[in-house]
């Protein structure tokens, strides 16, 4: 009896043996080896793509450079992994055509994005002054968006009415809609800046006086600082249409 009993137990071990000798085949097998693999801060490497992206809190910017070009449209909308604000721009073919000055350590040759970018973390009054007050901004007072992320592009203008080129303009909101996102809690444009109301037409160069910046400035609100990332490329975005013979996109991904 007691021989029997041992033989009992011998089997069950070797049974127990062999089920776990399953999982090391699935590792081997390369089922199991995204658990080895670290993730970004927050994001599950079960999200098809996001151990792959790099994102982070320090700034990111591009050399400006290149003609200016006009936002047409925006959109906010959530992914698996991360809330996408995407920036969709046109040229205007018919205008003269015009650049920025670069300075003497850059080269057009340096220009990676049209228009480029500034995308950072900024506290109220984010950098936007006129005689040392603050443009007034929705994002600031909201009490919701505890960190905000700063979006400058440029050569870029939008204006919300263009009669010569309508397709060209931006008609707004102020503020996006969007429902579904993880961490973002509202998308403002910075319609009037310290500048002044922008307008289709480049402002004449005076001699001794710095010209106008052409830019365009949004503010990201979040519930909370997080990692982000910036891709920018020409063309429309996948599954839409140009709105004239060249554009381009330029896109912020808030990490989940």
């Amino acid at each position: 009896m007691r021989r029997a009993g041992r033989l009992v137990v011998a089997i069950t071990l070797v049974a127990l043996c062999a089920c776990g000798g399953g999982s090391s085949s699935d590792s081997a097998s390369g089922k199991g080896k995204k658990n080895s693999t670290p993730a970004p801060t927050g994001i599950s490497a079960d999200d098809p793509g996001c151990r792959y992206i790099v994102a982070g809190t320090d700034g990111r910017a591009t050399n400006p450079g290149g003609a200016v070009e006009y936002l047409n449209t925006a959109v906010a909308e959530p992914f698996a992994c991360y809330d996408k604000v995407t920036f969709n721009f046109a040229l205007d073919e018919e205008a003269v055509p015009t650049t920025i000055p670069v300075s003497t350590t850059e080269s057009t040759a340096s220009v990676t994005c049209t228009p480029a970018y500034t995308v950072e973390y900024r506290e109220a009054p984010f950098g936007l002054e006129v005689d040392g007050k603050g443009v007034p901004t929705s994002v600031a007072s909201f009490d919701q968006a505890k960190a905000v992320l700063y979006v400058e592009l440029a050569p870029a203008i939008s204006v919300s009415t263009y009669g010569a080129r309508p397709e060209l303009a931006y008609p707004g909101n102020l503020k996006l809609a969007f429902k579904g996102m993880h961490h973002v809690v509202m998308v403002e444009w910075v319609k009037n800046l310290p500048e002044g109301e922008q307008t289709p037409v480049t402002p004449p160069t005076v001699a001794g006086v710095a010209p106008l910046p052409q830019r365009v400035v949004w503010l990201i609100g979040l519930d909370r600082k997080r990692p982000f990332t910036v891709d920018c490329a020409t063309g429309p975005p996948p599954g839409t249409t140009c709105q004239a013979t060249a554009c381009t996109h330029m896109s912020v991904l808030i990490m989940k």
